[in-house]
């Protein structure tokens, strides 16, 4: 039976392998990739949406919501589009309008992303 140093020992052989390098390395430029191609489409979207809530007046921990719901918004435009998107859209409207968003606010928020809600 292998001592506890010795299967230390052969773990960390095999972590640092030329086996496990390769693949680590192409997770980590995968994931940088995909950051990469998330940030570049989601920054100019986000920028607009802080003008709209500057332009609102929205401030202090209120405007942590609508920062959610754009959030929301954008992970449902990823996944669906036409009418689904827009009646989804509706449904995430109505949940923050409940947790005590303004309309006004809300509808501009969801037009940047040109998503129809009333």
């Amino acid at each position: 039976m292998k001592t506890a140093a010795q299967r230390i020992a052969h773990y960390e052989a095999r972590m640092v392998s030329s086996l496990i390098d390769p693949v680590l390395n192409e997770v980590n430029a995968a994931a940088v990739a995909n950051y990469t191609a998330y940030a570049v489409a989601f920054v100019p979207y986000q920028s607009q949406l802080q003008t709209q809530l500057d332009t609102d007046g929205i401030l202090g921990p209120i405007r942590l919501l609508y920062e959610a719901y754009f959030g929301e918004l954008w992970g449902l435009k990823q996944r669906m589009a036409g009418p689904a998107l827009n009646a989804m859209g509706q449904v995430m409207h109505d949940k923050y309008e409940a947790l005590g968003c303004v309309t006004g606010t809300l509808v501009p928020c969801a037009q940047i992303l040109g998503i129809t809600v009333t």
